[in-house]
């Protein structure tokens, strides 16, 4: 069997820090360039220096995936640049924490633009030409808070609720191309994402590292998984909602990233 990752190269949204930034650093260990996206390029050029200190080649694209016109334009500065994506990791996500109704459409709208609309557009850019050369694939960081509703994400995890079932379809519709397309729904993560959306984090023991989830849904990916749910205790808790009628999970979600009080 060939070599999934030898001589390509990965697109990494999300990648200056937490899960994107593990994706990245594993990556590099396995041979692989980068292409590195992020808003905020510092951050960016400190993942890309570890990466070419072990010899990759790494482009930094320091973009805003909230703004319609980003994936065209990064699709197009790499043809410019003659650079071929064979990996496609959709990670960049955000979600602002409110009772839906307290918060103003504009609080909204950015979290459909990079969790889905971002996600979608960049992947029917790039996906074609990996059919076409019969390797390589995605990778959608998805999340256990798509199970249910969650009222004090309900955009967010709506959204994610959006990524797992399009990359179902999508997985269905490669089979026979040699090309992936894996989700991954890690549960709660230890990154900076509860301190900037100022949620109340969930306890040490309920927190995975991001190298640990990255490397898993890795594994997934070269298994040609259609998802995984990387982490047991959320796995059962994601699984026992598909039992509950809807409307007593999303109660249950209640609880879940509430604000700091």
């Amino acid at each position: 069997m060939p070599d999934l990752w030898q001589g390509t190269t990965a697109l990494i949204t999300g990648a200056s820090r937490g899960i994107g930034e593990a994706f990245a650093d594993l990556l590099a260990a396995r041979r692989v360039d980068l292409v590195l996206v992020a808003r905020n390029a510092g951050p960016l050029e400190q993942v890309a220096e570890r990466a070419r200190r072990l010899g990759r080649t790494v482009t930094v694209l320091p973009a805003d995936l909230a703004q319609a016109t980003t994936a065209p334009e990064l699709v197009a500065e790499l043809q410019r640049r003659g650079v071929t994506v064979d990996h496609l990791i959709n990670n960049a996500g955000v979600g602002p924490n409110a009772k839906f109704h307290t918060q103003p459409a504009a609080e909204h709208l950015p979290t459909i633009d990079v969790n889905v609309r971002a996600v979608v557009d960049l992947s029917a850019r790039l996906l074609p030409g990996m059919v076409a050369r019969g390797r390589g694939g995605l990778i959608n960081v998805a999340s256990t808070a798509a199970w249910q509703g969650l009222m004090w994400l309900p955009v967010y995890s709506a959204s994610k609720a959006f990524v797992i079932t399009w990359s179902e379809a999508v997985w269905a519709g490669l089979r026979g191309t040699g090309v992936r397309c894996c989700s991954v729904s890690p549960g709660p993560v230890d990154t900076g994402f509860f301190e900037a959306n100022r949620l109340e984090s969930p306890p040490r023991w309920a927190m995975q590292s991001p190298a640990t989830v990255a490397e898993r849904a890795l594994r997934a990916y070269q298994r040609d998984d259609c998802h995984v749910l990387p982490f047991l205790p959320f796995r059962l808790m994601a699984w026992s909602t598909r039992l509950a009628p809807r409307a007593l999970a999303a109660r249950l979600g209640s609880w879940y990233a509430a604000p700091h009080k």
